[in-house]
């Protein structure tokens, strides 16, 4: 069975396979309580890319990567770990801003 174009269904699934759960859903992003890493689903449904705070503990992405990719499979979900991000809250404001530092695992 094709999996569909941003598929939120599954990724919920995923998600909570691991005892987290989803806090936030903007456009193509998907942000997992304690905000120490989040996804981004691809142009592929399947598709499914996987960012870590710089801020998240180093020790335990590979383990958490591990996790979330076998639960992905389970699904038809290629979840590839693509590197960290950082959050900036902009001055004055109640916006944030998001740094991509792709390759940076």
């Amino acid at each position: 069975m094709p999996v569909p174009f941003r598929p939120l269904g599954l990724i919920k699934e995923v998600i909570e396979a691991t005892g987290l759960s989803i806090t936030h859903v903007f456009d193509d992003l998907v942000f997992i309580e304690h905000n120490a890493f989040f996804l981004q689903m691809g142009d592929r449904g399947e598709e499914v890319r996987l960012f870590f705070n710089t801020d998240s503990k180093v020790e335990l992405r590979q383990e958490i990567a591990m996790r979330l990719a076998e639960e992905g499979r389970k699904l038809g979900l290629e979840i590839e770990r693509c590197g960290t991000f950082r959050v900036a809250q902009e001055d004055g404001s109640e916006h944030f801003q998001l740094e991509f530092l792709e390759g940076a695992l």
